[in-house]
């Protein structure tokens, strides 16, 4: 049987929720890309890599998509970019509904905080895990 990854869908819903947030735009100023930015106005926000693996089984299929959300920031300290990563960790979670498939659940995967090789921009790392059930012809999808 074939199945459709949700991923482009997850990508997207958590791309426009950021996007639309208040909270992310009072931090970052709306900020929010799905690429790094040349001539960046810090601090903003990356909606960058996902990776899928799936989980096919005789009652259908499960897929956990890693969405990796990267804040880049040249505040003097790091304080900023982990602030930044602790709304992510918060608002990326929120709101995730999406048509023909069941969210099981979401976790961090991991997060970092590092000076960039500049030594100046302070990059901060957070990779969520979100798993999903497909629903079937039965549940009308």
């Amino acid at each position: 049987m074939r199945w459709v990854s949700v991923e482009p869908e997850l990508f997207v819903k958590i791309y426009n929720n950021l996007k639309s947030s208040a909270t992310i735009d009072m931090l970052v100023g709306g900020r929010v890309f799905d690429c790094v930015q040349k001539d960046a106005v810090y601090p903003y926000i990356v909606v960058g890599e996902t990776n899928v693996t799936e989980r096919p089984s005789m009652n259908g299929m499960r897929e956990t998509v890693a969405v990796t959300l990267h804040v880049y920031s040249q505040a003097t300290t790091t304080y900023q970019t982990r602030d930044i990563l602790k709304y992510l960790n918060i608002l990326a979670r929120e709101n995730i509904d999406i048509e023909d498939y069941e969210l099981d659940w979401v976790q961090k995967d991991n997060s970092d905080v590092f000076i960039d090789i500049d030594q100046f921009t302070k990059h901060g790392v957070l990779r969520l895990l979100f798993r999903f059930r497909h629903k079937t012809l039965q549940e009308g999808v």
